[in-house]
């Protein structure tokens, strides 16, 4: 059994993971070209590769990796799953196409439909091969069994950031679906195409869904419902399936499948490139056919934004951009804080050409939105760079925070601002319930809830042999806690990635205590496997059903409750991470922002492209404090910041803030909506066994109601608790509420 999940603090880690695994994605979006690879070993001429010249295919790329592939040199030690993946994934329930409820007469992207998708590779090693080709062109056939229709010719690709190397095997991870690759007229109602997130950084598996809703609202957006996945006959959980920008999506939102679309990629920020496609071409993938003159559009666009006076620039962006709909995306994007979108490194967006010559920024991905994650690198430097740097006091204010932008290197232990008064900061945790949560998931052998006592002495023999690794047959009371320990500290606890500490308590000790207490029945101060299961089966006995003789998590954790002395401990946490990184400035070749005073103002740390190794310390907070103006005066932004320099742009768009924060941010109007959802997929989310996150936090941080003085910005906050925040926030703005204009 691998390590328990823990809440709010502590699953920070998995936050840090996946915003460090951003900052690699910004990184490496220097060559975000897919390598086209799918005409050079389709040797039979049949547009698409078999078996054989795949495998050619990936022998050639062992030699040839595609740029990203490889782990930065930044980087120490092996790649870990994401850290609260903590409970380590196992084999799904078995699932087959019998009894599985069928829904022909139901629209794809129904909210109340919960279709599953059963996919059937031909090699049991899909998942590598999967992971190998994601930054290629080359697709791996599969068999695609949906509501009853059989599809022999569908193509599956991981999306290209769902391949990066801290993404573990054995985790669910984003598929894009071609349903008629091979076969011509194969689609499903009218689809071709299916995108389906795994929704890893999202533990309520929700915020892509209001995002779109609300979205919808205000422009065109996609559709999103959930399905359940299975693969080769396993139950791989429930993934988030979002209307890809297509000729239905066109068509259904502007009526006509004309015009030219685009999937557009991190660092695709309407910078004007030049006048040739080709510098477009690696963050602007053209969706619809091949088509010069709308490059040449594209670029005269971003020329005319990026090089027009603002005095004359909404007069000469009215006949080639959907003003008002750019700045509700743009108002949507701040109120709900999507760090997957415009000028993100690790989302996207939809562009759209109409055939009269006008864009349209059309919303995708929004998993990581209804949150704020800032954070700020830290590089301990040498003595002698320290004394050559300017001495320079805290810096006043809060400036407004940048997902793109984790902050400057800087040779402080924290950021200005912070203290020892109010840093490190708690959050209470409930280890008992945790824990509870960790056995009744280990011990459901069929995936049903409810544990038998076959199922829970089962799971006792197989606990105390992860207990007992070096099999000796008993523990000591030392050795129990010692092991206790860590079962009970997250991944990114032990490695150091960040630091938890409990002031004077020691949680593992107090309730490995206790259990110990409870199993050692002949006090001689050591374990034996049958005093463990004999232990289990009392508990079993004394908190399961009588009727039933099922044994569920409430159960277990009401027992747990009055079995510990203590099981809720007050946590402290720092939250810094300290690693061995590269920072590009200063004496490295191609530099990064080099502010002329021994500091580099690097923006986001540049992992094995050369420079300087420092001792790199990140820290991660999350807020609900970002400015209803941030990014105006963002250069790597010039939509936004173009925009909003001109005063009636200006105004309309904070008209349009106002409006989604009083109508769509608060949780009376969208609680029974995210409660629906989350009702909806619960009993499914319990029984996965390759997300990246537990199902305790799936529960808790959809409406946990922390209030402000016992959570900080270094604790997630729930959906419910964001929202709320948010509101209040942007509601207190006098620029929102239009008591001044800002100017």
């Amino acid at each position: 059994m691998k390590c328990l999940s823990l809440p709010r603090g502590l699953f920070l880690s998995f936050y840090l993971i996946g915003f460090l695994h951003a900052e690699e994605q910004a990184a490496t979006a220097v060559s975000n070209q897919i390598q086209q690879l799918a005409v050079q070993f389709d040797r039979n001429g049949d547009h698409q590769l078999d078996a054989k010249e795949r495998q050619a295919a990936r022998t050639y790329l062992t030699q040839h990796p595609p740029s990203g592939a490889v782990i930065p040199s930044g980087r120490t030690g092996p790649t870990a799953p994401p850290a609260t993946a903590l409970e380590s994934f196992k084999a799904g329930e078995k699932i087959s196409t019998s009894g599985i409820p069928l829904f022909p007469n139901q629209p794809l992207y129904d909210p109340g439909t919960l279709r599953t998708l059963l996919l059937e590779f031909e090699d049991p090693d899909w998942e590598k091969e999967l992971t190998e080709f994601a930054r290629t062109d080359i697709s791996v056939p599969a068999r695609l069994t949906l509501d009853g229709q059989i599809s022999s010719g569908v193509r599956v690709h991981f999306h290209t950031q769902a391949a990066t190397p801290t993404t573990a095997t054995g985790y669910k991870r984003a598929l894009d679906l071609t349903l008629d690759a091979t076969v011509a007229g194969q689609p499903f109602n009218g689809q071709r195409q299916l995108k389906l997130l795994d929704a890893g950084t999202d533990p309520t598996l929700l915020r892509a869904a209001l995002y779109a809703q609300v979205a919808r609202e205000y422009l065109p957006a996609p559709r999103t419902n959930f399905v359940r996945v299975g693969i080769n006959g396993e139950n791989w959980g429930i993934y988030v399936s979002v209307q890809p920008l297509d000729e239905v999506f066109i068509k259904e939102n502007f009526g006509t499948t004309g015009g030219s679309w685009w999937s557009v990629s991190s660092r695709g920020n309407l910078a004007y490139l030049g006048d040739k496609s080709e510098a477009y071409r690696a963050c602007y993938h053209l969706q619809s056919p091949e088509d010069s003159a709308a490059w040449s559009a594209l670029a005269e666009f971003c020329k005319i934004l990026n090089q027009t006076p603002p005095s004359e620039l909404e007069a000469a962006l009215a006949s080639r951009l959907d003003l008002n709909s750019a700045l509700k995306f743009l108002a949507l994007e701040n109120v709900m804080i999507n760090q997957d979108g415009y000028g993100s490194s690790t989302g996207g967006y939809g562009l759209y050409l109409a055939a009269g010559g006008r864009f349209h920024l059309i919303p995708q991905e929004a998993e990581a939105s209804f949150r704020l994650v800032e954070l700020s690198e830290y590089a301990h430097r040498s003595r002698r760079s320290e004394s050559a740097a300017k001495p320079k006091g805290p810096e006043s204010g809060k400036a407004a925070p940048n997902a793109n932008d984790p902050g400057k290197a800087s040779s402080d232990p924290v950021p200005p601002g912070y203290n020892s008064k109010d840093f490190p900061r708690a959050s209470a945790t409930d280890l008992g319930m945790l824990l509870s949560y960790s056995f009744i998931n280990k011990a459901d052998s069929d995936f049903t809830g409810k544990i038998t006592r076959d199922e829970w002495l089962t799971f006792a023999r197989s606990w105390f042999l992860v207990m007992d690794e070096d099999l000796v047959g008993k523990l000591t009371r030392d050795q129990f806690i010692t092991k206790f320990h860590a079962l009970l500290a997250p991944a990114s606890v032990a490695d150091g990635r960040t630091k938890q500490t409990f002031g004077r308590d020691d949680p593992a000790r107090i309730i490995g205590q206790d259990i110990f207490k409870v199993m050692d029945g002949n006090e001689d101060g050591q374990l034996t496997s049958q005093e463990v299961i004999d232990t289990f089966g009392r508990w079993f006995a004394a908190w399961s059903n009588p009727k039933s003789a099922i044994l569920t998590q409430p159960a277990l954790q009401k027992g747990f409750t009055t079995l510990f002395s203590r099981s809720v401990f007050q946590a402290d946490q720092t939250f810094i991470a300290k690693r061995d990184a590269t920072i590009i400035g200063e004496d490295s070749p191609g530099g990064g922002l080099n502010r002329g005073d021994g500091e580099t103002k690097a923006g986001i740390l540049r992992f094995g492209l050369g420079g300087r190794k420092r001792d790199v310390r990140t820290l991660v907070t999350f807020s609900e404090e970002l400015d209803p103006l941030a990014g105006m005066d963002d250069p790597t932004k010039p939509l936004l910041a173009r925009l909003l320099l001109v005063h009636s742009l200006r105004a309309r768009y904070l008209e349009y803030v106002r409006d989604i924060t009083e109508n769509w941010l608060n949780w009376s109007k969208l609680g029974p909506l995210a409660k629906r959802y989350h009702e909806f997929i619960s009993a499914e989310v319990s029984k996965e066994t390759h997300k990246a996150t537990s199902y305790a936090h799936f529960v808790q941080e959809l409406d946990q109601d922390t209030t402000a003085g016992s959570r900080d910005g270094d604790a997630a906050p729930s959906l419910k608790n964001f929202i709320d925040e948010r509101h209040d926030y942007l509601m207190k703005d006098d620029r929102v509420t239009g008591l001044t204009d800002g100017w």
